[in-house]
């Protein structure tokens, strides 16, 4: 039985350090006001909400055009590539998260994929920088969309088209480190586990009820045995 893996990107597969300085930057450049994504709480958001709350939090009443996302997206991208090349920003992958992917690149019925909240030019980038990339396909980002939970279907069905057949949402687990992980996965009617590594604790990850919960990706073949039962 094949199943479609979908990972989250910050705070499941990777960590940033000072990550916040290319997105300063990129607001700056793009909009010309400092805002600061540390104001906000981007955990489990899409880019484009992250901004919105930035410019909320700032008291900006501002209708951004398609012209200036598209401006963002070239900023981003570029503040991101000039900042980790200077070392003033750095992304590594989180314990595990090598081995668990390479070992589902090595198993049949397992395909890894990607559900984020970041533009998919920016995912490139930390998944590169991470060395994670060879191990991914290509999945959803906020650039199909700034609603979380329409990510997972659009992932889905890019895998469906490459593969020439329909799979059930059923055999879709979600991997990520929110509570709206996990919604996007029910409102998808997916599965979900939900890993310690970012804002949230064990403890208030059990309590949304995912059909896994671990502390981190670190035990590979535990998190493999898991993913073909549930």
């Amino acid at each position: 039985m094949e199943r479609l893996i979908l990972f989250d990107i910050d705070g499941t597969l990777t960590r940033s350090r000072d990550g916040y300085i290319p997105f300063n930057e990129a607001i700056r450049k793009t909009f010309g006001v400092d805002g600061d994504i540390r104001a906000v709480v981007p955990d489990g958001n899409t880019d484009p909400m992250i901004v919105r709350d930035i410019f909320l939090q700032m008291a900006i009443d501002i209708e951004i055009s398609l012209t200036q996302w598209r401006d963002f997206t070239a900023n981003l991208r570029a503040s991101y590539h000039d900042h980790l090349g200077r070392g003033t920003t750095a992304i590594r992958a989180l314990p595990g998260a090598l081995e668990l992917l390479q070992a589902l690149a090595a198993e049949e019925s397992f395909i890894s994929s990607i559900v984020t909240g970041n533009f998919e030019v920016t995912a490139e980038v930390k998944l590169v920088a991470a060395g994670l990339a060879p191990y991914l396909r290509r999945g959803a980002y906020a650039s199909d969309s700034s609603h979380r939970p329409d990510l997972p279907a659009i992932a889905k069905r890019r895998w469906e088209e490459v593969k020439g057949r329909s799979l059930n949402a059923e055999h879709c687990i979600i991997i990520g480190d929110t509570p709206k992980d996990l919604e996007a996965a029910r409102q998808n009617g997916m599965k979900c586990i939900l890993v310690g590594t970012g804002r949230y604790s064990i403890e208030e990850l059990l309590y949304w009820a995912p059909e896994g919960c671990i502390e981190d990706l670190s035990d590979t073949g535990a998190i493999v045995a898991m993913l073909s039962q549930i």
